[in-house]
Order: structure tokens, then C-alpha cells, then sequence
């Protein structure tokens, strides 16, 4: 199986070469969904979804989120217009402010099991 950061960059790749507004939007759901999804796996009381959007709906629906990271998830969630516009206007930024979130996570998770973080 492949390291979630190397999909993320992957997906970055992808979404770097299209020129098209639905792909673009479509790496950026992924590249969200891949980062959560880690996230869910590391947490117990997160239950794992099994699709990216699904995820991305779950995230959403978690408690004392920043303001930043859940505003980027409700954008990237949210379904297009009528005039097939997006609400979020960089999708792929939107995606790199849940992915820092969830490395954030991850990393202050890993110094809480094992002491490496200062005791103050």
C-alpha cells in the first residue's frame, strides 16, 4: 500500500497538468480525502469512510475544527453551482489547508505516544 503523503503528491502532479476546472476540483477532493482518511485510521473515534467525499462530509462534522480548515472542507464539499461554478476558488489550496491540518494531527499524535513533545 502507498504511503499517504506520496498519493497526495501524486495527486498534486495530476492536478498541476489539468486544465480542466471539474479535474482540478476532482484531484483536490482526493488529495483532502486521502489526508482524512489517514486521520481516521490513526483515530478511533472516527470512523472510516469509505469514499473521499464521504470523508470529506464526515470531517466536516468534527468538533473544534479552525475555522480555516472547516471553512476549506465545506468548500471543497460543496456541489457546484448551476452555472457549474465552484464555491471554492482554489480547490487545491482548500485541499493543502486539510492536509497541514491533518499532518499537524498526526505528528502531535505521534509526540503524545511516544513523549518526544517539552514538558512545560
Amino acid at each position: 500500500m502507498m504511503d499517504w503523503q506520496r498519493e497526495i503528491e501524486i495527486e498534486l502532479l495530476r492536478a498541476g497538468k489539468s486544465q480542466n476546472p471539474g479535474r482540478l476540483r476532482t484531484s483536490a477532493r482526493r488529495i483532502a480525502g486521502i489526508a482524512i482518511q489517514e486521520l481516521q485510521k490513526r483515530d478511533v473515534h472516527v470512523p472510516a469512510e469509505l469514499g473521499y467525499v464521504n470523508s470529506l462530509r464526515k470531517f466536516i462534522k468534527s468538533e473544534n475544527l479552525p475555522l480555516a480548515v472547516s471553512a476549506a472542507a465545506a468548500r471543497l464539499e460543496s456541489r457546484l453551482s448551476p452555472d457549474f461554478t465552484s464555491q471554492s476558488v482554489d480547490p487545491v489550496g482548500d485541499a493543502m489547508i486539510i492536509v497541514e491540518f491533518v499532518r499537524k494531527q498526526l505528528l502531535s499524535s505521534k509526540e503524545n505516544r511516544t513523549g518526544l513533545h517539552d514538558r512545560d
